[in-house]
């Protein structure tokens, strides 16, 4: 069953678990708690703002309630107790209103009289106070205020402050990304991958070059080895053998080794002497008298030796000593061949370019991992103290060098321009106050404090007019956004 203390309270009103029976909203009437002994002005505004506004609320408070209202009002539990909030409150509820009067009300007629004859007197006292009044301006709400723009073509990455909101200087408002950063980390990028597919490119030239180049070089370092390796088994062959001198016995008959250098006059000495066999070296690629067959004698005879001239073994030992240069010769050539071997990979790289490549491609990717490194972030702090107006873009566009990123209204420079036909220039002057209606039909009070000198001329039909600045006076405008129409009346 409800309670009676709470079937008179208007509707709107829930339980709380804390404070009891409260209201969301403020209700189209209330009781004066004040009248509760204890209550005053300060505890009454409390208690409203914790949505309590009759004093039948008060009266079904337990000491649940009543502690944690104490708490709020900051008093002692037990002073609300010993001043008897509750028992006031409930006294208070229960006082009889008086009643109504039982008079009927007026008559149709008397009624209709009463309403012309307000009507009339509304209309009268309307055209007397409008008779001093001139006919509104249109006028634009404005302030002053700091625009910020676009340092540099840049993305919106961040953003920390919204329309409306109190900015302080210094504040952090939002943080941009360098597009051009990202477009020259982008290009590098690209270089990047072109030089590596450039320097697989000629690696893989580089490579089949030197292959076939390789070939060749040892194919010639192999011929040379060989020229050498003749050249010393018979230089060997000719010093193990000496010229005119017996080594051994053929069938009991004496051998000489005979060189070219000695073959005319062992020829002419032996020619004459049979049984005799003659060898010869090889290194001169002449032939002696060894194309007569040899005949066996009857009956050996001893060789008899051979006179060589001393000018004959000082020839012989010039061909040798040419037979040297030329192997010595041969011996350079081949260590040059295998020195080339050995540097013939870098050579065929740097001639078809490999190496200045792999530079390029090494100081290209360098570079993209420095740029990468640097910090590309804008960070935009607040130049001045006020409230932000307006923010122009969301996290992820793209803005232009120049463009304006937000603005900052100063809301302690507030002012309206009006604008004022030249026609009618005299209705206003410096330092006269005019009536501001506000939306909502607000009436506020404002001071002229700058009339221009130079009107402006506006569409095509010549008329003119002037931009009147005006100031607040008296009580704080009501916060509108910046841009609103404002009539200005002036009076006469």
């Amino acid at each position: 069953m409800e309670s009676p203390i709470i079937a008179k309270l208007p509707r709107g009103h829930r339980m709380e678990r804390r404070f009891g029976v409260v209201f969301d909203s403020v209700p189209e009437f209330s009781d004066d708690l004040t009248r509760v002994e204890g209550v005053l002005t300060r505890e009454a505004v409390i208690l409203n703002q914790l949505g309590i506004y009759f004093w039948g609320q008060m009266a079904m408070w337990r000491h649940r309630e009543m502690s944690a209202i104490a708490d709020e009002l900051q008093v002692p539990v037990g002073r609300m107790i010993d001043e008897g909030w509750t028992e006031q409150a409930k006294n208070l509820c229960s006082t009889v209103a008086p009643r109504q009067s039982a008079t009927l009300p007026a008559s149709p007629l008397r009624t209709t009289s009463l309403l012309v004859v307000a009507l009339i007197i509304g209309c009268c006292w309307v055209y007397l106070l409008g008779g001093d009044r001139n006919e509104p301006l249109t006028g634009i709400l404005s302030a002053d205020m700091t625009t910020i723009r676009v340092p540099a073509a840049s993305r919106l990455t961040s953003l920390q402050v919204k329309a409306g909101e109190e900015v302080f200087s210094g504040q952090l408002l939002l943080t941009l990304e360098k597009l051009e950063h990202l477009t020259i980390i982008e290009s590098q990028t690209h270089l990047v991958r072109d030089l590596e597919r450039e320097v697989k490119r000629v690696e893989a030239q580089a490579t089949i070059e030197l292959d076939w180049r390789t070939r060749d070089l040892n194919r010639e370092l192999s011929n040379v080895r060989q020229r050498v390796a003749l050249r010393e088994l018979a230089g060997s062959t000719a010093s193990r053998v000496p010229d005119a001198t017996p080594h051994r016995a053929h069938h009991g008959l004496p051998v000489r080794s005979v060189s070219s250098s000695n073959a005319a006059l062992l020829n002419s000495a032996l020619r004459g002497q049979a049984g005799g066999i003659i060898f010869f070296s090889g290194a001169g690629g002449q032939a002696s008298a060894g194309s007569e067959p040899a005949r066996v004698p009857d009956i050996p005879q001893p060789m008899q030796r051979a006179q060589i001239r001393p000018d004959a073994l000082v020839a012989d030992a010039a061909i040798i000593s040419g037979e040297d240069v030329d192997l010595q010769t041969l011996r350079a050539e081949q260590s040059r061949l295998e020195v080339v071997r050995t540097t013939l990979s870098a050579i065929v790289k740097e001639a078809v370019g490999a190496t200045t490549i792999q530079a390029e491609y090494l100081e290209a990717s360098q570079k993209l991992e420095s740029l990468k490194t640097v910090s590309r972030e804008v960070i935009v702090h607040c130049p001045v103290y006020g409230t932000v107006g307006q923010v122009r873009y969301r996290i992820g566009d793209d803005m232009q060098t120049g463009e304006v990123m937000l603005r900052i209204l100063h809301p302690d420079r507030r002012y309206v321009t009006a604008y004022l036909p030249t026609r009618r220039v005299y209705e206003l002057r410096l330092g006269q106050e005019v009536e501001l209606q506000f939306p909502g039909n607000q009436e506020f009070r404002g001071q002229v404090v700058d009339i221009p000198l130079v009107a402006d001329v506006i569409g095509h039909t010549g008329d003119t007019q002037a931009a009147v600045r005006i100031e607040p006076v008296g009580r704080l405008w009501p916060y509108v956004p910046v841009g609103s129409q404002i009539d200005v009346i002036s009076s006469r």
